[in-house]
């Protein structure tokens, strides 16, 4: 039987390394900054921005579907509602906190921010070009937390046929899949429909890994460090060593974006081996990073705020300053996120406990809630 799912430390350093990919892409945008990314031989540092999303994309399938996996094992069932209760105070409090607070600099004259830009996040629209939709800095990477809302919207209706061969109604099926590929229809030009089937692969790759990956870790005993290394390789390679292969702009931007489909095996692969090895596990199972990776939601959010087009001409030690005053608000704030996230476990739970609730494909509710 499957043990209870426990937070892993080493997932939250990963969650670290993956922010402050973010961070690195985005302080870009300072004038100073920029300019000693454009002269200096490491500024490639820049460039995996969109990568460090893309590490959140597997640890959050990962994450999800390794507590699922343990509930359904231990309990023999599975509620959405329950699910859905989890998630919903976990994501939407800490994102309705920040647009609040944009929409309040945006009514001052501090911000360009309008109601547009409020609802096209708070529907979870901004990686997609779909009519009335209006996503600018502040709100661009929500771009992100859709493709997140997309997939659970979609999981509990795939979580149920996988595990216990549950097919949907065709109507709730239809609204979940249409809404999942929002993004593939009205596509992005920065994320692309290659960007679409790498994020969802990433998705699904964290089901797989957490019903599977333990065998195959095992599996790979004997070469687990030189997997792990060639793995890092692949995902932190400079495109410019993809771009050179490439006769002109449009033929670089499309190897790059093929390129990125190796993500999918490169960054399960990484992760998971990490963990694996003594090492890397004990750096990234730090206590101080650990805390600070299980805040990096709201920091997320709040970090595009202080690289926005305001603060662009700030000097570089200025910015830097901000930026760690943005962290630290974060982790001040994180007791606060915990009570509502805690809020949302005991309303699963009542969820799970009543004999009327509502399933995921018929699949009676489960008798835990899920550590996430």
């Amino acid at each position: 039987m499957r043990a209870p799912a426990t937070r892993l430390a080493y997932i939250d350093g990963w969650r670290v390394l993956a922010i402050m990919l973010v961070f690195l892409d985005h302080l870009g945008a300072n004038r100073e900054i920029g300019a000693f990314y454009e002269a200096s031989p490491i500024g490639f540092i820049s460039q995996y921005g969109e990568t460090g999303v893309f590490i959140f994309f597997f640890i959050s399938g990962y994450v999800v579907s390794r507590a699922c996996l343990a509930e359904v094992e231990s309990s023999g069932a599975f509620s959405a509602p329950a699910f859905y209760a989890r998630r919903f105070f976990r994501i939407v409090p800490p994102l309705m906190l920040y647009l609040a607070f944009c929409l309040a600099l945006g009514a001052a004259g501090y911000i360009d921010f309008s109601l547009e830009n409020v609802l096209s996040a708070a529907f979870y629209l901004c990686d997609t070009t779909a009519p009335g939709v209006s996503c600018n800095w502040y709100v661009g990477h929500t771009w992100s937390l859709a493709f997140e809302e997309q997939f659970y919207c979609l999981f509990p209706v795939a979580l149920a046929y996988l595990e216990f061969g549950k097919a949907p109604r065709p109507i709730i099926a239809a609204a979940v899949l249409l809404f999942a590929a929002a993004p593939f229809v009205f596509t992005v030009w920065w994320i692309g429909k290659t960007g679409f089937v790498i994020a969802y692969a990433l998705f699904f790759a964290g089901y797989a890994a957490a019903k599977h990956g333990e065998r195959v870790v095992a599996a790979a005993q004997g070469f687990r460090v030189p997997a792990l290394i060639v793995a890092m390789l692949i995902v932190f390679l400079p495109r410019g060593v993809v771009a050179a292969f490439g006769q002109d702009e449009a033929a670089r931007a499309e190897l790059i974006a093929y390129y990125r489909l190796l993500y999918i095996v490169a960054i399960p692969a990484m992760v998971l081996l990490s963990g694996a090895t003594s090492l890397f596990r004990s750096i990234l199972s730090d206590r101080a990073l650990s805390h600070l990776g299980r805040a990096s939601y709201s920091i997320y959010l709040w970090q595009q705020l202080c690289n926005g087009p305001v603060f662009n001409g700030l000097d570089a030690v200025s910015q830097l300053a901000l930026l760690a005053a943005v962290v630290l608000l974060c982790l001040l704030l994180f007791p606060l996120e915990l009570k509502l996230v805690g809020y949302g476990h005991a309303l699963s739970k009542r969820f799970q406990a009543s004999p009327g609730a509502a399933s995921a494909g018929g699949v009676p509710p489960m008798a835990a809630a899920v550590l996430e």
